[in-house]
């Protein structure tokens, strides 16, 4: 049997990808790796990047590092700033807008969810 190691990554060696209105660097993902652990994410928005209201079907938390944006959920808005830990249960439908120059957050979640509303107006994942 291998022995199983502590894994790290550097956010400076992760290059950015396009997740329609954001970009994200994805520091572990088990979709890439095949493996049953959950996704971990650095995604930036700028003023006025949006998703399109989804849900996880597990649990989904962020640590907001840097901006503003709202969270819209069952008819409430939760403004999200620099330290603002959220944690959405299962299920949760949501959406959410960035409000500052630029958002900076960092998230956990089941890597199979459908994310953002793309430039077609479908859904990505």
């Amino acid at each position: 049997m291998t022995a199983r190691l502590p894994e790290m990554v550097q956010l400076s060696a992760v290059a950015p990808v396009q997740l329609f209105d954001f970009q994200q660097q994805v520091l572990f993902s088990p979709k890439e790796r095949g493996e049953g652990f959950i996704k971990l994410a650095v995604t930036t928005g700028k003023r006025g990047a949006r998703s399109t209201p989804h849900a996880h079907p597990r649990d989904e938390v962020t640590m907001t590092l840097k901006g503003e944006a709202v969270l819209r959920s069952g008819g409430q808005e939760f403004h999200m700033t620099e330290g603002t830990a959220m944690r959405l249960p299962p299920g949760v439908i949501h959406e959410v807008e960035v409000l500052s120059e630029e958002w900076v957050v960092i998230a956990a979640y089941c890597d199979e969810c459908q994310l953002c509303r793309g430039p077609d107006g479908g859904m990505g994942a």
